[in-house]
Formats: structure tokens, sequence, C-alpha cells
């Protein structure tokens, strides 16, 4: 049986999250991932406590914390088709 991953993307108003948010709307299986807009509900200064930056889109899984919009981008590719 094949576990449900869970898969946190933090997202704000910047061109990187607009486009990984963009690309995710023609995705395939949106349901493993929540999506948490940290532009909206201050929630930007828990990511510095939590992951150690506030920099987005963030990324987080169960296996690794990813920061590169490029990198998102293409874990999201496998998971998702």
């Amino acid at each position: 049986m094949d576990e449900e991953r869970e898969i946190i993307l933090y997202v704000d108003e910047s061109e990187e999250s607009k486009e990984i948010l963009k690309r995710l709307k023609s995705g395939a299986n949106l349901s493993k991932i929540q999506v948490v807009d940290v532009g909206k509900n201050g929630l930007r200064g828990w990511l510095l406590l939590e992951y150690g930056t506030m920099k987005t889109p963030l990324m987080v899984t169960d296996r690794s914390v990813i920061g590169d919009p490029r990198r998102i981008m293409e874990y999201l590719e496998k998971v998702l088709h």
C-alpha cells in the first residue's frame, strides 16, 4: 500500500511563488499539497523560527526542506505526474 505524503508549500506574492502556483494548477494530484500563503496570514516569522529562513517559496516534505524554486518544480513534477 502506497502511503500518502503530505507536502506543505509556503508561498507569498513573489513571482517565483506565483509561477509555481500557476504550474500546480495544471498538476494531476493536488490533494497531496497543502499551500500556505505566509504573505496573508502572518506566518513569515514562524518560517524563520521553524526552518531558519523566511524565503519563499519553501516546500517541506516528509524527508526534506526545499527552498530553490527550480528544485521545487522538479520535485512536484515527479510527485504529481
